[in-house]
């Protein structure tokens, strides 16, 4: 029995150590350039090992981005439950991007939309509409229903919309290759002043408040 949850527990460990090793190869080479072959070098594994766990390159690419979609869901969801504040909610928001997202963002949309085909594509789009732009949209429905001032339709949008608007401000905002040449302490600044002028923008445009 004991065995037998031990055997159990190194699998599940073995599973998550191959995609935290797959995660870095594919944001740092892209899906392309990266084999299973480099997959399990990395991980200190034989490739039939890899294969007890996936049964290909695909599958990997897939739990690895199910898992970060997962990831940030419930940082999200956590970040929104703790700061009921429109403004402060969505500048945590941003913090969070800016310091989890600098690069892997655009290499997971880039590999999604030209190395994955249509079916694993749509899987992922839904994944990723619930994982990182639903709870962003329920924030910004909360405020329309609180906030009298507010109102989308008056402005001929929606909550899905302004939502990933948001996102789109903060994926402007990555600089992953200037913010490399930075300190942890000057990356650390940077974000906050980033993250603060991505929320002023967005809910004030250039007006002094």
């Amino acid at each position: 029995m004991n065995k037998k949850i031990d055997r159990t527990s190194a699998n599940h460990d073995t599973y998550q150590f191959i995609i935290r090793v797959s995660y870095q190869l594919f944001m740092e080479l892209g899906y392309r350039k990266v084999s299973t072959r480099m997959i399990a070098e990395h991980c200190g594994i034989t490739q039939p090992a890899l294969y007890h766990h996936f049964k290909n390159k695909q599958d990997i690419y897939k739990a690895v981005i199910n898992t970060s979609i997962q990831q940030t869901e419930h940082a999200l969801l956590k970040i929104t439950e703790e700061f009921q504040n429109l403004e402060e909610c969505i500048y945590q928001i941003a913090i969070y991007f800016l310091e989890n997202y600098q690069e892997d963002l655009m290499q997971m949309f880039h590999d999604l939309q030209h190395e994955m085909p249509n079916d694993i594509q749509t899987q992922l789009r839904i994944r990723w509409q619930e994982g990182f732009l639903k709870p962003i949209i329920q924030v910004f429905d909360l405020e329309e229903k609180s906030n009298d001032s507010i109102s989308f339709q008056t402005i001929e949008s929606n909550s899905e919309e302004i939502a990933l608007m948001f996102l789109q401000y903060i994926q402007t905002a990555m600089q992953p290759a200037y913010m490399k040449q930075l300190s942890t302490e000057q990356q650390k600044k940077e974000i906050k002043r980033k993250a603060k002028l991505i929320v002023h923008l967005f809910l004030f445009g250039l007006v002094n408040r």
